[in-house]
């Protein structure tokens, strides 16, 4: 990931409607163009899933508004849009399950009128950050994936793993060296829904839940609600 040439090309393969494998700060994931129809198909195709599970945006906290419904009540109290961005910069690799903006939302990324975005901030050197800028660049707007493993396999997190598994299955595989992560994060996202009056956890991955409590509070978003039904990874 950290070669410039090697993200120009992986970009210029998404415009093709191809999928990626990457790096994705601990783990590794499968993306493809947000706005491109076919992605959803390709990743179920590649991980051997149903379609139904669908995929998640990989869009930058600050051009999130343009997917998501920021006139709905549940984004002006008690959840303030500006406050949400905030908490996604600020945390390791956070889903968040957000009411989509219909049009602006990729139509095939929407699941029951959401759609969840999943980011891990960097800096703006950063080769995510780098790989999403060259692909804005070329007019498009973000990413869309899910974690590169097989359907009930763990998330992977070694690059001869995801070479074994995914060297057939997608065009490019950029490579990346977590080296820097500490083991406990290099797991799927944490996946909170906002489309209710309290936040709920709905998955607990690398951000673990007493972390995540607390910076709720600090930004005045309500008290994490964690239901009997709470998926761990």
């Amino acid at each position: 990931m950290g070669e410039h040439a090697d993200r120009v090309r992986a970009v210029e393969q998404l415009l093709r409607g191809e999928l990626i494998a990457s790096g994705f700060n601990g783990i590794y994931v499968l993306l493809g163009d947000a706005d491109d129809p076919s992605v959803p198909a390709k990743v179920a195709s590649a991980k051997g899933r149903p379609q139904a599970k669908g995929v998640a945006l990989v869009c930058p906290p600050e051009f999130l508004g343009d997917h998501v419904n920021l006139h709905t009540r549940a984004l002006g109290q008690p959840y303030p849009f500006a406050r949400l961005q905030e908490l996604q910069q600020g945390l390791h690799a956070l889903g968040l399950i957000l009411p989509a903006a219909m049009p602006g939302a990729p139509a095939h990324v929407v699941q029951s009128g959401t759609i969840l975005n999943v980011w891990t901030e960097q800096p703006p050197k950063a080769p995510l950050r780098q790989l999403v800028g060259e692909l804005r660049r070329r007019g498009r707007r973000a990413l869309a994936g899910t974690s590169a493993n097989l359907s009930g396999h763990p998330t992977i997190t070694d690059a001869e793993e995801v070479v074994a598994v995914f060297g057939q299955r997608v065009s490019t595989i950029l490579l990346d060296d977590f080296a820097a992560v500490p083991l406990g994060r290099r797991r799927s996202a944490t996946i909170v829904d906002f489309t209710q009056p309290q936040p709920h956890l709905v998955r607990e991955g690398s951000v673990p839940a007493d972390e995540l409590a607390p910076e709720l509070r600090r930004l005045d978003l309500g008290e994490l609600v964690i239901g009997a039904d709470v998926r761990h990874v």
